[in-house]
């Protein structure tokens, strides 16, 4: 990730289990990781370099989703939340979920996935999640920026060698 320049990374669906709290982790930075312990899938990370001011945050109970997130104070501006978020499907988007993450700070990015399929955001339809996060925008007063080109690609089987 150095070699890149990357200084915070976010990660949805880890897979990563508690019984491995030393697991995937990358030199120089810090690793904030909230792993799910009731099903083999799931789970949130979150790596800051260790060279930023950054520092891990409390994530108030969530009903559907999982969350990791940090506070990064940057000289000059004013302190900013940072949070990895995962909605598994088929669980339902809930305004409360999304509300107790954007009740952390007045300045706070969410990097999602949240299953959610959208005409508006590239996906070749619409499923429920992506009807009510379309209505969650206009009521909470909050902005979606999405990849031009859809993420969901069902069609594609891969397999990974275990030997590997």
């Amino acid at each position: 990730m150095s070699e890149n320049s990357i200084d915070i990374a976010l990660v949805q669906e880890t897979y990563l289990k508690p019984n491995r709290p030393k697991a995937c982790s990358i030199a120089g930075y810090v690793q904030l990781r909230t792993d799910r312990t009731y099903s083999s899938k799931g789970g949130t990370a979150l790596y800051y370099r260790r060279s930023l001011h950054c520092g891990p945050i409390n994530i108030p109970p969530l009903t559907n989703m999982e969350a990791t997130g940090c506070r990064l104070a940057m000289t000059g501006h004013s302190t900013l939340v940072i949070v990895s978020v995962y909605l598994p499907s088929p669980k339902r988007l809930l305004r409360r979920d999304l509300r107790a993450l954007f009740a952390l700070a007045d300045a706070i990015i969410l990097f999602c996935d949240f299953n959610c399929k959208s005409i508006r955001w590239g996906c070749p339809s619409n499923n429920y999640n992506g009807i009510k996060l379309d209505d969650f925008e206009d009521r909470l007063d909050f902005g979606i920026i999405a990849p031009s080109t859809s993420t969901c690609f069902p069609h594609v089987v891969t397999h990974i060698d275990p030997r590997r």
